[in-house]
């Protein structure tokens, strides 16, 4: 499945931009995450790292998600004159919104549009309406800043695992997700659902983080 779509070109001056839900990588999440990364792998140690790759992929091609969120926006770029209004505005636009939680149903692998990078993911599946609360608000500002708006129909995610791809292995990220769906079906059942409470808005190097409201 692909993901994101073509970036609207690099805007001289700009800072490129990312609105998204902050997910803690909880304890339960990164075991999942390393337990995903093992089954991608012929052999591995106990500590979630590699030792022998089965298929097209080297180790060092198949990381972890640092940082795990939900996007709320495709590609923008904005000038730097703009980044406080635009943070304000989407702080105004959230103000009042609670905390919530999400929930997680199966396991998916995405590429990104330029098809040089793939993600193992797990697809929310609890808390749907929540999240697209907050998108809803949040393309309002999108467009208010002549920005495009977000899928119709998004597939709402958390990727876990980053692989970096070669041309040829593009097809080989179909068959990843045919293993790990079938090998992780009982671990994503066992998954609790993570609290929401920030939106960040991300440009280049700096964060801006939004508490919404505690329940």
């Amino acid at each position: 499945m692909l993901i994101g779509d073509d970036d609207p070109g690099h805007v001289v001056g700009g800072w490129s931009g990312h609105v998204r839900l902050k997910v803690e990588l909880s304890t339960q999440l990164q075991q999942f995450s390393w337990a995903c990364r093992r089954a991608i792998f012929s052999r591995s140690d106990d500590s979630g790292g590699d030792t022998e790759a089965a298929g097209p992929f080297e180790s060092s091609q198949v990381q972890s998600v640092k940082e795990p969120h939900i996007s709320l926006t495709k590609a923008f770029y904005l000038h730097e004159h703009q980044i406080n209004e635009f943070v304000r505005e989407i702080e105004n636009c959230v103000g009042g919104m609670g905390c919530f939680a999400v929930g997680f149903g199966q396991l998916s692998t995405y590429l990104a549009a330029n098809k040089r990078r793939g993600f193992v993911a797990v697809d929310v599946n609890y808390g749907m309406e929540s999240v697209r609360r907050v998108l809803d608000r949040v393309d309002c500002v999108m467009e208010k800043f002549g920005q495009r708006k977000f899928f119709r129909a998004p597939l709402l995610h958390v990727s876990l695992l980053s692989v970096d791809l070669e041309a040829d292995a593009v097809g080989e990220m179909g068959k990843v997700g045919a293993t790990l769906g079938t090998a992780m079906d009982e671990e994503i059942a066992l998954l609790a659902a993570v609290r929401i409470d920030q939106v960040e808005c991300v440009f280049g190097n700096r964060k801006f983080s939004i508490s919404l409201d505690a329940e």
